[in-house]
């Protein structure tokens, strides 16, 4: 790659992220805003809280569920947060951190659409398509609606992983297959749902390439990437299929979440837009907007019209195309109640919860495709296109980018006390319960733990995600101790010194699951302390072999790629000669040299 090609590419990707700053300038006003899933910051606390005791990764958070703690990050995908906690590190507040994720899955949104376009269409082509994705009516929807971060992060990933497929097939050297390895983990550890949607589209594209350049042999390449970034990400994915039995899962897919509820119409999807910031309900009064934009379908019909008539004057753009727009159409579909009898048939996808999820789906394949469009056009029409569906894009949608309500007093201090507190203590506790709780706790708990029959005191010492010290004074004879933290695997209880079997069918109270103790008269300490199964022993344990190769496999690319620059070097200097003066054939001066 010529300096001069490098210059240029590095050029346009910073006017590609440039023309995303309308979309996240609403991020950065001043205090914090609502959103549907409003436990970001909650959820960076957790985490930020999770490095600080030692606990990693982070499994276990002690604030949630009421002040009874739950496993959320051996479940729910951790990579925002762990980014997040980088910036913590650097002393950014949490809200600081959450703005700086939310900007990050945009601007990454944009940076990776923008190299897969470039790919395909060419530099100007690779724009489009990044500002097109950027400014999808679903992607303002999923963050500045929802607050979904997870799934936006998703979105981010998905043009690296096709961009790593692709360039892995064209050429399996270390470089592309890291990108592939790293960028599938990412996605892994983003957004369980998102991934398995994104399965197929990346299955049919890969099956494709590989026909197309008949390369066969990077099957293995690709095979042993996929299987490498199943290491990196074996520390969470491994436990969320082992473990699942350990909590209520059936809550993900019951009463409001449940996929029959939450079907599109044709309405929805190309016409109405109906921007708002409510919910998504039953039937097609939605008060929130579901919208594929009406630039992306139309750019979609007339793109794959083009290709349809230029397939003999371009077969290979136009093979792309019309193998891509029949996808789109299918998923599409899937958003419609006439899908109904796939989704029974499908059983996993009833954990997708939401059929418009699919949108991102969509929303990609549209903005990738649309990134063509100036290609079928002349040199003198080509740059008129491209800029003026730049400009329409932005224009028309970039009202979208927007929160519902500002509220510029609130910081750190706010969200983490009070009411505000509350709420994101007890958010979301149906997600990932313990089984040994029937039902989620009616209240907070009557502090860290509790002597409840007998008499006596007790004092929590010691309170951290994955430590507990309690001391406890016994005034009776016998008394009942209780720790207020839910059972779950891996909690191992010592009293006074000798480590306490607690068994979960007899020693946990029946209403919240939480372990009862018989205490003597007389004074004790308990220490609860926050171990791994062998189940997560082991998916550590491949992730941590996974990353150090995955750091030596690229340090030894950059070492294998730096000695082919010097014996390159070497050679030219024997072409060259080493006289002082080169006269006419200078190779300073022979362009072709």
């Amino acid at each position: 790659m010529s300096y001069k090609f490098l210059k240029s590419e590095i050029i346009v990707l910073i006017l590609a992220l440039l023309l995303s700053i309308p979309a996240v300038k609403e991020i950065w006003r001043p205090g914090y805003y609502p959103m549907h899933d409003d436990l970001q910051l909650m959820r960076l606390l957790q985490i930020d809280k999770c490095t600080k005791d030692r606990q990693f990764p982070c499994r276990w958070v002690p604030d949630m569920g009421y002040g009874y703690g739950y496993p959320l990050f051996n479940f729910y995908p951790p990579m925002p947060y762990y980014l997040g906690e980088l910036f913590r590190l650097l002393g950014l507040s949490f809200i600081s951190t959450a703005k700086v994720i939310f900007t990050l899955s945009f601007l990454t949104s944009a940076a990776g659409m923008y190299f897969l376009g470039q790919k395909f269409w060419g530099r100007i082509g690779g724009l489009l398509s990044s500002v097109f994705y950027v400014y999808a009516p679903y992607h303002a929807t999923d963050l500045y609606v929802r607050g979904a971060v997870n799934e936006s992060w998703a979105m981010a990933w998905y043009p690296f992983v096709l961009l790593g497929i692709k360039s892995t097939i064209d050429s399996p050297n270390p470089k592309n297959i890291a990108l592939f390895s790293f960028s599938l983990a990412m996605l892994l550890l983003s957004h369980n749902p998102m991934t398995m949607i994104f399965f197929p589209l990346a299955a049919i594209l890969t099956v494709y390439w590989i026909s197309e350049k008949k390369n066969y042999k990077s099957i293995l390449s690709l095979g042993l990437s996929s299987v490498w970034s199943l290491g990196l990400a074996a520390f969470f994915t491994i436990p969320v299929l082992l473990e699942q039995k350990y909590v209520h899962v059936e809550t993900l897919i019951i009463g409001y979440f449940n996929y029959l509820a939450h079907f599109l119409d044709l309405n929805q999807l190309f016409i109405r837009m109906n921007w708002g910031f409510g919910e998504s309900v039953y039937g097609p009064n939605d008060t929130m907007s579901f919208n594929i934009g009406h630039l992306h379908w139309i750019g979609w019909v007339v793109v794959t019209v083009l290709a349809l008539l230029s397939i003999k004057r371009n077969p290979a753009r136009s093979k792309l195309i019309l193998l891509l727009s029949p996808v789109l159409l299918i998923y599409t579909f899937m958003t419609h109640s006439k899908s109904t009898e796939i989704w029974k048939l499908i059983k996993p996808l009833e954990f997708l919860q939401f059929p418009w999820r699919l949108l991102t789906i969509i929303t990609f394949g549209t903005s990738f495709i649309i990134g063509s469009l100036p290609t079928f056009f002349s040199k003198k029409i080509f740059s008129v296109v491209s800029v003026s569906l730049i400009f329409a894009v932005i224009i028309l949608n970039y009202k979208y980018f927007r929160w519902r309500d500002l509220w510029p007093w609130v910081d750190d201090s706010h969200k983490f006390s009070g009411e505000l507190w509350r709420l994101q203590t007890t958010a979301g506790i149906f997600d990932y319960l313990p089984k040994w709780a029937p039902l989620p706790p009616a209240g907070a708990p009557n502090g860290d733990g509790e002597i409840i029959s007998g008499n006596g005191t007790t004092q929590a010492i010691t309170k951290k995600s994955n430590y507990q010290n309690h001391s406890i004074e016994v005034y009776s004879d016998q008394a009942k101790w209780r720790l207020n933290t839910f059972y779950f695997p891996g909690w191992k209880y010592v009293l006074d010194g000798k480590t306490v079997s607690v068994d979960p069918q007899k020693d946990l109270d029946p209403e919240v699951g939480r372990p009862e103790i018989f205490l003597s008269r007389g004074s004790h300490t308990f220490e609860a302390f926050f171990t791994e199964t062998p189940v997560r022993s082991i998916s550590n344990l491949i992730s941590s072999i996974s990353w150090i190769a995955f750091f030596v496999y690229l340090n030894h690319a950059y070492f294998f790629q730096n000695q082919n620059k010097k014996t390159s070097s070497k050679r030219l200097s024997k072409i060259s000669g080493s006289r002082p003066n080169y006269g006419k054939h200078s190779p300073r001066k022979n362009k072709k040299l």
